[in-house]
């Protein structure tokens, strides 16, 4: 528990530092490109603070001139950080509005290159989503968690459609990605994670919409149930 305490003191610090340096890089860089080379050295930081020993397979999925949206089990708060360090590629993430509440790391967020969804808004969720599939467009990759929030037993949920229409509207292949440990590290009750866990992590085969499907909102549910399905066998495999 000490260790714990100490480990989370130390990342704090680190995350206020990357916080007030990210924010001219991003105001300075509009592409966004050294706010997330920022992001990915505070990903490995958390890391190597806590002690994790991270595992990847299935890093050759990923093409480095392709765009994806990669979509990931959620079961705990340290998925961000796992994810990030584990993909190899710059990515946005979209976040809730009410994050950006949050004394200096919540302000980071506010000029990031990353996506603000109000949910509680149609409208302005609409135009973010909107946003979030112009990028992608433009050679962007998003990382999403459709089970919608963290899984309160570990388990995987049932995924929801959102993260698929956006891949349906943009174009971008679905990547699945399998987390293993998280909830063992940082459980949904926990306040602090224990020290020194193992993380695997598993990239997935690149999935894309099946053309032979006519409607588009049939079309979105079979690249999501393809999704969950991939996400749980490669969970059952690590």
């Amino acid at each position: 528990m000490i260790r714990s305490i100490i480990a989370t003191i130390i990342f704090l610090v680190v995350t206020i530092v990357a916080s007030v340096v990210s924010v001219p890089a991003a105001l300075f860089d509009r592409s966004g490109w050294t706010y997330l080379w920022i992001t990915r050295i505070w990903a490995k930081s958390f890391l190597l603070i806590y002690g994790v020993k991270q595992t990847v397979l299935g890093r050759e999925h990923i093409k480095k001139k392709e765009h994806y949206v990669f979509v990931a089990n959620h079961s705990s708060y340290t998925d961000v950080p796992i994810a990030i360090a584990a993909i190899p590629k710059g990515m946005r993430l979209i976040f809730r509005n009410t994050l950006t509440r949050i004394p200096i790391w919540g302000w980071a967020l506010l000029v990031s290159p990353y996506i603000i969804i109000n949910r509680s808004n149609a409208v302005k969720a609409k135009k973010s989503l909107a946003h979030a599939a112009e990028v992608i467009r433009n050679g962007g990759s998003i990382l999403l968690f459709p089970e919608g929030t963290r899984s309160p037993t570990g388990e995987l949920q049932q995924f929801k459609r959102g993260a698929f229409h956006l891949a349906y509207e943009s174009g971008a292949k679905v990547i699945p990605i399998a987390i293993k440990g998280a909830y063992e590290f940082l459980p949904r009750t926990a306040r602090l994670p224990l020290f020194n866990k193992k993380i695997a992590v598993s990239i997935g085969v690149p999935l894309e919409v099946s053309l032979h499907i006519e409607n588009a909102r049939d079309r979105e549910i079979d690249l999501m149930r393809r999704s969950e399905d991939a996400v749980r066998k490669m969970l059952v495999n690590l």
